[in-house]
């Protein structure tokens, strides 16, 4: 009787050990996408050639819908765009709520394709204004920034970034191995420089191949020690994510690890409450200049000399930028 109680006792133990885990706490898809997110019409700070525009406005256009459950952002892909002006109309979103660690898990259906002078991203960041986290002096909290997806123009890898406060100190010296399938790009290993801390994704893992694919998912497990960030194609998606009890455990080797065991940073520090950020721009800071003559083929391949005059002349060439989300999720 003894044997058979410890038996049970053990089996309901494990039981429990093996159900608990991460609960959903935010669910944003089809049914709350509107109500979750604030829209931003500011200049772009980051300089690219974009209107950013609002909800009724992106609306009015046909820039943001639901079509068949699913959550569509697009961008103008129909007008010139007459000299002076800021540049083609697009959306900039941030969610209305914050989270400390957990899983950020965006199920993508399609996102904007590898179209020459668009520069999409799906990130994170504390702007040093918490709302949330219990600081002694709000002014001391520290820029942090995670870029989860994150291209521009014809690139089909991606790269996932992290971004510091030039008042921390944040490296990570290791270039690649075991630990992730991308690999750290060399000249960016300094997370408080402008360029950041950087991993390359892996091949047809962004843009067109990633739509080519079914789309997927994108993940980041972000821990009081790590932030590592997961991709699949749709028919290699883990099913515990699809069955919506997501289990890292199961997920293997992430394409970007970010560790304080590998670098100098502390985590905790550097990295607090975060939105969730949305926006597709153009030309700017990463697609503009050099980027469109030396980091890219566009030069080449448009014929075009510089990244404003063909984002100006060609809205057609816009068509298929744009996102299709079926729900972006947070896990603590």
């Amino acid at each position: 009787m003894v044997s058979s109680s410890i038996s049970s006792l053990l089996l309901t133990l494990s039981f429990t050990s093996s159900t608990l885990g991460y609960k959903l706490v935010h669910n944003f898809d089809s049914t709350n996408w509107f109500q979750s997110f604030d829209w931003h019409t500011e200049k772009d700070p980051s300089n690219g050639f974009v209107d950013y525009i609002s909800l009724p406005t992106a609306q009015s256009l046909g820039l943001a819908k639901i079509t068949n459950n699913q959550v569509f952002l697009g961008v103008d892909n129909t007008n010139v765009i007459p000299q002076g002006s800021r540049g083609r109309k697009a959306i900039w979103l941030t969610s209305k709520i914050e989270f400390t660690r957990g899983l950020l898990i965006g199920d993508f259906a399609h996102i904007p394709s590898s179209d020459c002078g668009s520069w999409p991203a799906f990130w994170t960041t504390n702007n040093g204004e918490s709302r949330t986290v219990d600081v002694p002096d709000p002014e001391k909290v520290l820029y942090g920034e995670i870029d989860i997806l994150e291209y521009f123009s014809d690139d089909t890898n991606g790269a996932m970034t992290l971004h510091t406060d030039t008042r921390s100190h944040c490296t990570f010296d290791q270039k690649k191995g075991p630990f992730q399938t991308g690999e750290r790009a060399e000249d960016f290993t300094d997370c408080t420089v402008g360029a950041g801390c950087s991993t390359t994704g892996l091949a047809d893992s962004v843009g067109t191949p990633f739509n080519a694919q079914g789309g997927g998912v994108y993940a980041m497990d972000w821990t009081e020690k790590h932030i590592n960030i997961y991709s699949w194609p749709r028919n290699a998606v883990p099913k515990d994510i699809t069955d919506g009890q997501p289990d890292v455990a199961n997920w293997g080797t992430p394409v970007a690890s970010f560790d304080e065991s590998r670098g100098d940073c502390d985590m905790v520090e550097n990295f607090v409450a975060q939105t969730i950020y949305f926006d597709t721009t153009f030309c700017g800071d990463m697609a503009g200049g050099q980027g469109w003559t030396d980091w890219s083929t566009c030069a080449a391949t448009t014929g075009v000399a510089t990244c404003e005059e063909y984002v100006r002349n060609n809205p057609r060439a816009f068509a298929n930028a744009y996102w299709l989300i079926n729900s972006v999720k947070v896990y603590q």
